[in-house]
Formats: C-alpha cells, sequence, structure tokens
C-alpha cells in the first residue's frame, strides 16, 4: 500500500475517532450496569410514602345506591419494600379499596363513615407487602340515593346491509320489548328508552335472528340484560300502484281541486307480499294551509303512511296542480 493509499485510509476510517468511541461506549456501559445495581441494593431497603386508592362502598341498604362512587379515593401512608412502591407508582394495577358503609351517619343531607375505623379492613385488602400508617381523609361523605325500578322499552342499534335483491321484508321484533331498570332515582327520572349495543352486518341475505346486550349506563343494571331480536329478509320485486291524493285541513265551505288526483308509488316490495300490495295502504296528503301560502300553484303531495314490507319509495308527480273554489251555499 503507498502512502497516497494509506493517507485516504486513515482519512475515511479515522482509527483515533474509533478508539475514542469504543471507550465511550464502554463507559457507558459500566455506569448504566452501576445504576441498575445501585438501584437494586436501594429497592431492598423500607421506605415511607402515600398511594392513593379508589373506593368501592360495600353493605349499602339495598334500597340505596351511592352517588359518584367512582370518584371516591383514599390516600394511605404506608411502609414497604422500595421493589413494591416502585412497582405501584409505574403500573398502578392495585383493585379498589373495599369500605364498609354499614352505620355511616347523616350530616346536612350527605352520609359520611369514620375511615379510622376501618384500619384492620385496609390492612387485610392490603396484605403483606405494605404496613398502614395513616389514612386520609379521616372521614369519607358520600350521597344516598334511593333505588328505584321503571320498565322502559328498548331501542335496537342495527347498521345493516343487505345482498343484491334483498331487502327487510317487515317490521323488526324486539324480545322482551322492555326491560326493567334498577338505579337512581336521579338517573331512572331522566331515562325514556333504553338502546342496545350496535349491531353491524353487511351482505345479508337470508332472516336474522341473534341476542344482543342492552348498552351499559353507569350506576344502572337492567333485568334481562339482553333482548332477542328478529328481522325478516327476503328477495324483492318493483311494484308500482296508483295511489288517490287526500287534502287535509279544508275548511268548511271550500274545495280543492287537484290535477292529477292520483300520484304514481314506485317501490321495492318483498317477493311474498307483492300480490297483497294495495293502494289503501298508503296514505298521500297535501294540507290546505300549506296551500294558501303557495303562490306557484303547485301543491306538493306528501307520503304520510306505507307499509313495512316495501322500500326505495318514488312518488311521481312530487307536485300537482291545485285550485281552491268555494263552494256555493
Amino acid at each position: 500500500m503507498n502512502q497516497q493509499s494509506i493517507k485516504k485510509y486513515n482519512q475515511f476510517f479515522q482509527p483515533d475517532k474509533i478508539r475514542l468511541n469504543k471507550r465511550v461506549y464502554m463507559f457507558l456501559f459500566f455506569l448504566v450496569i452501576s445504576i441498575i445495581l445501585w438501584l437494586l441494593i436501594k429497592l431492598r431497603y423500607e421506605y415511607v410514602s402515600t398511594i392513593t386508592y379508589k373506593v368501592n362502598l360495600s353493605e349499602l341498604p339495598e334500597t340505596k345506591v351511592a352517588l359518584t362512587s367512582d370518584s371516591l379515593t383514599v390516600t394511605l401512608r404506608v411502609k414497604a419494600l422500595g421493589y413494591n412502591l416502585l412497582r405501584y407508582k409505574l403500573f398502578k394495577y392495585y383493585k379498589p379499596l373495599s369500605v364498609s358503609a354499614q352505620g355511616a351517619d347523616f350530616v346536612k343531607g350527605n352520609c359520611y363513615v369514620v375511615l379510622s375505623g376501618q384500619l384492620d379492613n385496609f390492612t387485610s385488602q392490603l396484605g403483606t407487602d405494605f404496613t398502614l400508617l395513616e389514612v386520609s381523609p379521616d372521614t369519607l361523605y358520600f350521597h344516598l340515593s334511593d333505588v328505584v325500578q321503571k320498565r322502559v322499552p328498548v331501542k335496537p342499534d342495527l347498521n345493516i346491509t343487505y345482498s343484491k335483491q334483498h331487502m327487510q321484508a317487515g317490521s323488526y321484533t324486539v324480545v322482551p320489548k322492555v326491560v326493567r331498570v334498577t338505579g337512581p332515582a336521579s338517573i331512572i327520572d331522566t331515562l325514556s328508552c333504553v338502546y342496545t349495543q350496535p349491531l353491524t352486518l353487511e351482505d345479508i341475505y337470508d332472516n336474522i335472528n341473534t341476542t344482543i346486550p342492552i348498552k351499559p349506563i353507569k350506576g344502572l343494571s337492567f333485568k334481562p340484560s339482553e333482548v332477542s331480536i328478529s328481522i325478516p329478509v327476503e328477495k324483492f320485486t318493483e311494484a308500482r300502484v296508483n295511489v288517490p291524493i287526500s287534502c287535509i285541513n279544508t275548511p268548511y265551505g271550500y274545495e280543492v281541486m287537484l290535477s292529477p288526483k292520483t300520484v304514481s308509488v314506485t317501490c321495492n316490495v318483498a317477493v311474498s307480499k307483492y300480490f297483497a300490495l294495495k293502494p289503501d295502504h298508503f296514505s298521500i296528503i297535501c294540507d290546505y294551509n300549506d296551500l294558501v301560502m303557495e303562490s306557484s300553484g303547485k301543491a306538493i303531495v306528501k307520503l304520510v303512511r306505507y307499509p313495512d314490507f316495501i322500500g326505495n319509495i318514488q312518488i311521481d308527480p312530487r307536485k300537482v296542480d291545485f285550485v281552491i273554489v268555494k263552494k256555493k251555499q
């Protein structure tokens, strides 16, 4: 290797810099090992620290329920090995502490329990990993509400798409239609219905029969907690019927002349119901109160009733000519 080649090699690889980097890496490696060993030694000693736990109230009267119980917490001053304290600080996986509400007292409409009287209860729940030194606060306040029951209807949350040439062939059925809800009166009083968990199905070509859980509501329980739902599914075909138009709210002494008097309704209908589809299954109206405000001489027709085994409804025409005539007395 000539002198010029050696010079290029040194410029590219920089041997002095490589040796320096090796020393830095070795120093960092032993530094990390030293820190880990120091930490392991320190964690073998006992320390005093505070731990915050969520609280679950137990032994409540059967006719009462605690409001905002999920926000109740207590802070415990404990002594424990560093391993156990570090485990809590990093993961905080401990389950809530159970606080007995038996014998709770009342003040200004609120209930309270004195926690210093439940130290043995806390100690048994903490186990051998912690030594309990102090509980804060000394008194835990909470509010109780009457437990009431109410029967409310169930509304399914459905998102269903059907295969080509298939459709829902009638109303779905929910069994049971109502469920009994139990919980605080303050929540129950505002409840008019409950919903199921969402049900999403795609490319459906056959009848649906399934069970869906009731969507949970915090603080409430349901009986039963699930409902059965059935949805008829069939192939469909296109149908067309002529339906007469009715004019509502026409005052005495007046008559509304419409042209045309009927409209054509085109829809998809379940094959098994094709021959059962009749004009009297529909109700198509126009409103006199809308006509008197209309200057174009055109009345918008509205579909207000139709059977549950049809879909994709189209009306032609959507507007008809009208004349308001005063009848001779």
